[in-house]
């Protein structure tokens, strides 16, 4: 069984707060883009959870679980999202051992979500996989315990192109929003690692804030040139300040015809909107020589 996981961009990013439990309270606008990896789930026995138990292999290993990546730097082991995301279904529904296999091509530590989305992906491949028919709120429930980002990426899987929501609290609590208006989104992530602690760290020093309520108006009305007007996230000042690419790339954007550009999550990946595909791929190719340290998507 082999599921997409696709990545996610902020169109709106801000911090409301800190709260009692240590995280802080959001107000984001998400959506999915084309950008994807892939997760593949196997088993050396029957896919049919009612005959694994009756399998003479089904035994006390049923819960191991291993995974392969093509991606030298990512851990196989127990720290890996895909994995906990396994086993945790392991715990809940006995399912017998399974076979990861995780394909990546969305940047690390990028901003996109990639982990948060392998692992919402290995859910669902392994709810399909073993016909466990998993409720989706119970699947985004559970996925929450893995990660903040996770019933989003759930959310946005099972709803293809119209996985658009605004999230709230830390990110969980999701509210669904029409399909992303018409346009093209091209990607730069420029060769930086952004430590998330530290930005956070810094959030005091942002005194101007945008309303959700702005954003969330444009996009209602489904203008794409009042969204990409209306971009917004809380911690591109604090980034661009440490890695000043962030700033330039923006800036390159709309000096090349984007309706506007912005960085998602803590970065350092700058996406922009355009109402045009050959405009867009004109300036993805531009600005592929002049940053030749950043990967572009499109």
């Amino acid at each position: 069984m082999e599921v997409d996981a696709f990545a996610k961009i902020n169109l709106f990013l801000d911090v409301l707060g800190h709260r009692s439990d240590g995280y802080h309270e959001l107000a984001m606008v998400m959506v999915r883009v084309g950008l994807k990896d892939t997760v593949r789930v196997s088993s050396v026995i029957a896919n049919d959870v009612n005959q694994c138990r009756t399998d003479s292999r089904f035994e006390s290993d049923w819960s191991t679980v291993t995974l392969t990546t093509n991606a030298p730097h990512i851990p196989t082991d127990d720290s890996n999202l895909c994995v906990k995301a396994a086993k945790l279904l392991a715990a809940h529904y006995g399912i017998p051992p399974v076979h990861i296999t995780l394909t990546k091509h969305i940047p690390m530590g990028a901003g996109l979500g990639g982990g948060s989305s392998d692992c919402a992906a290995t859910l669902l491949a392994i709810d399909k996989f073993f016909r466990l028919d998993i409720p989706e709120l119970k699947l985004m429930e559970m996925g929450k315990t893995l990660g903040a980002d996770v019933p989003f990426c759930i959310f946005a899987n099972m709803h293809g192109t119209s996985g658009a929501a605004v999230a709230t609290g830390i990110g969980e609590k999701l509210s669904p929003l029409p399909a992303m208006p018409m346009c093209h989104i091209v990607l730069a992530c420029p060769d930086a690692h952004v430590s998330t602690a530290e930005v956070f760290g810094e959030l005091a020093v942002i005194k101007q804030r945008q309303p959700i309520a702005l954003f969330t108006q444009a996009y209602n009305a489904q203008d794409i040139s009042q969204v990409a007007h209306r971009l917004y996230n809380v911690f591109t000042p604090i980034t661009a300040m440490r890695f000043p690419i962030v700033s330039r790339l923006i800036e390159d954007f709309c000096n090349h015809g984007a309706l506007g550009a912005s960085m998602t999550g803590t970065g350092a990946t700058v996406f922009a909107i355009f109402d045009d595909g050959n405009t867009a791929l004109r300036a993805k190719e531009h600005l592929q020589k002049e940053h030749s340290h950043t990967m572009f998507f499109m």
